[in-house]
């Protein structure tokens, strides 16, 4: 599906005109998020992630996306995350931006959670220092990493998906 392109390209691409966007014309599907996350997977993240449970949501108002941790602790051969989108969403950018999101939760809990779990500590899922860790290597293929990326302002990030 997205064979000889890679998430940079796929960020430079001219966004569509604001009246489109504004009317979430842009529809994915469970196949184009798990081409997407394994294209973010390899680049980002070194195939360090184990695929989660992806699940696509139509109807889903309150979040563009979210990533959960289950009550069992990870290992290092299964992912204990389940993360859900949204399946309208203004363009292609701005789906590949809260995945890349939840994929850092992901990290979170699977990776850094068992390095927790070796000091004696519990997993951890926050938009605190550790969710943070990629946040210059996201920039560099122009994916903008935020606590919390709002409906509201997002026109107001576009300039940020600029080449």
């Amino acid at each position: 599906m997205f064979k000889k392109v890679n998430i940079a390209e796929l960020m430079r691409e001219e966004l569509p005109p604001i009246a489109y966007q504004k009317r979430l014309c842009y529809r994915t599907n469970r196949d184009e998020v798990i081409g997407l996350y394994k294209m973010l997977n390899k680049t980002i993240f070194n195939n360090k992630l184990i695929m989660p449970e992806i699940e696509v949501m139509p109807r889903c108002r309150k979040y563009w996306g979210m990533c959960y941790g289950s009550l069992e602790m990870p290992t290092k051969t299964k992912s204990y995350c389940k993360i859900r989108v949204m399946d309208k969403w203004y363009c292609k950018q701005w789906l590949i931006t809260v995945l890349a999101h939840e994929m850092c939760h992901q990290y979170q809990w699977d990776i850094q959670g068992m390095e927790r779990l070796i000091r004696g500590k519990e997993p951890l899922m926050s938009h605190g220092p550790s969710f943070f860790v990629f946040k210059d290597k996201l920039k560099k293929h122009g994916i903008s990493l935020k606590g919390a990326h709002s409906k509201r302002k997002w026109f107001r990030y576009q300039n940020l998906f600029k080449a």
